[in-house]
C-alpha cells in the first residue's frame, strides 16, 4: 500500500473517530411567536370560557324562573260558548217539544296580593223552544218561543290561614329574586376567579421565559470560559485538567436549558387550555410580556384589604342572597304548614226577558240577585307533608349559613396569605437586586483571579452559578409579587375593572 493510500485511510479513521466523539447537537430553540399581551389573553378567555358560559346560562335560567313566578299575578281573561239541545216525545205528536239553549260567557280573574283571587263573569243565554200544536184555527202548527237571560257575577276567594297575606303571596317572587341575584353574583365571582387564574398563569409563563433566558446566558458564560481555558492551555498558562470542570458545567447547563424549555412548554400549554387559545403543532408556546424590571409597590394595609374583600366579594354576596332565599323559603314553609281556612263569596245579578235588550236592561234596572258564601276548613292530622317541608327548608337555611360562614373564613385566609406573599416578594425583590449586583462583581473578580493564576475554573463556575441563582430568585420574587397582586385584586373586587371587563 502506497504512502498516499495509507495517509488517506488514517485521515478517514481520524475523521470517523472525531465524528463518533462529537458533542450531541444543540437542543432546538423554542419557537418565537409574536408577543401576546395579558389583556388579549383575558379577552379571549372571557369570550370563550365554558365556565363563564355555564354561569351565563344559570343567570338566564334564574331570570326565567323569576318571570315564571311573577306570572302568579297575571290577569286572565277568556270566553266560553255552550250549546245544549233537548227534546221530549209524546204519544200524541202534537205533544212533542224541543229546546235549544245557546250561551256565551266572558270572564276575567286576577290574583290579589292578599293571597286570594277576584273574578268577574258576564254571561248570556238564549233559550229557543219549539212545540208541535194547533193554531187558532185548529190546524196543526209549529209553535216557537224565545227567551233571553243575562247575568253579571262577581267572585272573591280569600284564604284566612294558609296562604293568607301579602307575605305569603310575594314569598315565591322574593325567593326567585334572591336566586336571580345569587346567580348573577356567582357569574361575577367565577369571572374574577378566572381572570385571577389567567393573570397568575400568564406571569408563570413569563417567569419560564425569563428562566430560560437566564440559563442560556449562564450557558454562554460557561462556553466563553471554555474558550478562554483552551486558549490558556495552549499557551501553557493553566493545566489541561482545568478544562474538565468547564465541560462538566456546560453539560449540566445544557440540561438545565432543556429542562427550562420543557417547563416553558408545560406552562404555556396550561395557559392556552385555561384561556381557550388554540393548541396545535404551531400553537404551543405563548410569548408573554417580559417580567417588569422594577415593581412600583402599592401600600399593603392588611386591615383595609380585608375590609374591602368582605365588602366587595361577589362570592360572599351570592351566598348572602342564597341565604336570604332560604330564609324566605322557611317562612313560606311555616305558612304552608298552617291549616286551610278559605272564604269564598260571590254575588250575581240576573235579568230575563223575551228580547236581548230588555233582558240586559232588566239585569240593570230591576235585577234578580243571588248571594253565595262558603267557608272551607281543612286540616291534616299527621301533618307529615307540612312538617317535612319545614324540615327541608330549615336544613337548607342551615346549609346556606354554614356555606356563608365558611366562605368568609376562606376569603380571610386567602386575602391574608396574598398580603403576606406580596410583602415577602417585595422584600425579596429588593434583596435580589442587591444580590445580583454583588454576584456580578464576584464573577468579574473571580475571573481576574483565574487569569492571574490565583483561582480555578471550579471557583469561576461556582460564581457564575451563584449569579444564575440570584437572577432566578429575583425573577421568581417578581413573579410571586405579580401573582399575589392578582389575588389581591381578585378578592378586592377590582380585577375585572382593571382589565375593562363588564359582566352583563
Amino acid at each position: 500500500m502506497s504512502f498516499t493510500i495509507r495517509r488517506a485511510v488514517v485521515l478517514w479513521l481520524v475523521a470517523g473517530a472525531r465524528t463518533a466523539h462529537a458533542e450531541p447537537p444543540e437542543p432546538p430553540e423554542p419557537a418565537e411567536p409574536a408577543e401576546l399581551p395579558l389583556a388579549q389573553v383575558i379577552a379571549v378567555a372571557v369570550r370563550q370560557s365554558p365556565e363563564l358560559e355555564r354561569a351565563r346560562i344559570d343567570v338566564e335560567a334564574a331570570r326565567a324562573q323569576l318571570l315564571q313566578v311573577q306570572g302568579a299575578g297575571d290577569t286572565h281573561v277568556g270566553a266560553a260558548a255552550t250549546v245544549t239541545a233537548a227534546g221530549t216525545a209524546a204519544a200524541d205528536p202534537r205533544g212533542e217539544t224541543s229546546s235549544q239553549a245557546t250561551g256565551l260567557q266572558v270572564f276575567g280573574r286576577r290574583a290579589l296580593t292578599t293571597g286570594g283571587t277576584a273574578g268577574v263573569t258576564l254571561g248570556g243565554v238564549r233559550l229557543h223552544v219549539s212545540q208541535l200544536g194547533l193554531d187558532a184555527s185548529g190546524n196543526p202548527a209549529l209553535i216557537t218561543a224565545d227567551a233571553y237571560s243575562t247575568s253579571l257575577q262577581l267572585q272573591l276567594t280569600q284564604p284566612l290561614l294558609r296562604g293568607a297575606g301579602a307575605a305569603a303571596f310575594e314569598a315565591p317572587i322574593h325567593q326567585a329574586e334572591r336566586q336571580r341575584d345569587a346567580a348573577a353574583l356567582t357569574q361575577e365571582a367565577r369571572a374574577r376567579d378566572l381572570v385571577v387564574s389567567l393573570a397568575q398563569d400568564y406571569w408563570e409563563v413569563a417567569f419560564a421565559w425569563r428562566q430560560l433566558e437566564v440559563r442560556k446566558v449562564s450557558l454562554d458564560l460557561a462556553q466563553q470560559q471554555l474558550a478562554y481555558t483552551e486558549t490558556a492551555i495552549r499557551a501553557e498558562k493553566v493545566a489541561r485538567s482545568e478544562v474538565l470542570a468547564v465541560q462538566q458545567a456546560i453539560a449540566v447547563r445544557k440540561q438545565a436549558v432543556i429542562g427550562s424549555e420543557q417547563d416553558l412548554y408545560d406552562r404555556a400549554l396550561a395557559l392556552r387550555r385555561l384561556a381557550g387559545l388554540e393548541i396545535g403543532p404551531d400553537e404551543i408556546v405563548v410569548k408573554t410580556e417580559a417580567l417588569p424590571a422594577k415593581i412600583a409597590a402599592a401600600p399593603l394595609d392588611q386591615a383595609a384589604i380585608l375590609r374591602d374583600a368582605f365588602a366587595h366579594s361577589a362570592e360572599l354576596a351570592a351566598l348572602e342572597a342564597t341565604r336570604r332565599a332560604a330564609e324566605i323559603a322557611v317562612a313560606a314553609a311555616d305558612n304552608a304548614a298552617r291549616s286551610r281556612l278559605d272564604l269564598a263569596v260571590s254575588g250575581t245579578l240576573n235579568g230575563a226577558d223575551k228580547s236581548p235588550g230588555k233582558a240586559v236592561s232588566s239585569a240593570v234596572v230591576g235585577p234578580g240577585y243571588e248571594l253565595d258564601a262558603s267557608l272551607t276548613y281543612d286540616h291534616a292530622i299527621e301533618r307529615r307533608t307540612e312538617r317535612g317541608a319545614q324540615a327541608v327548608a330549615r336544613a337548607t337555611l342551615r346549609a346556606a349559613k354554614l356555606a356563608e360562614r365558611d366562605a368568609r373564613a376562606r376569603l380571610a385566609v386567602r386575602a391574608t396569605r396574598a398580603v403576606q406573599r406580596a410583602r415577602a416578594a417585595l422584600a425579596r425583590i429588593a434583596l435580589g437586586e442587591e444580590a445580583i449586583g454583588l454576584a456580578e462583581q464576584n464573577v468579574v473578580a473571580e475571573q481576574k483571579r483565574f487569569e492571574l493564576g490565583k483561582s480555578t475554573n471550579f471557583e469561576v463556575l461556582r460564581r457564575q452559578d451563584e449569579l444564575e441563582q440570584a437572577r432566578l430568585r429575583h425573577a421568581e420574587a417578581i413573579t410571586d409579587y405579580l401573582t399575589a397582586r392578582a389575588e389581591l385584586d381578585g378578592v378586592g373586587g377590582t380585577i375585572l375593572a382593571r382589565h375593562g371587563i363588564i359582566m352583563p
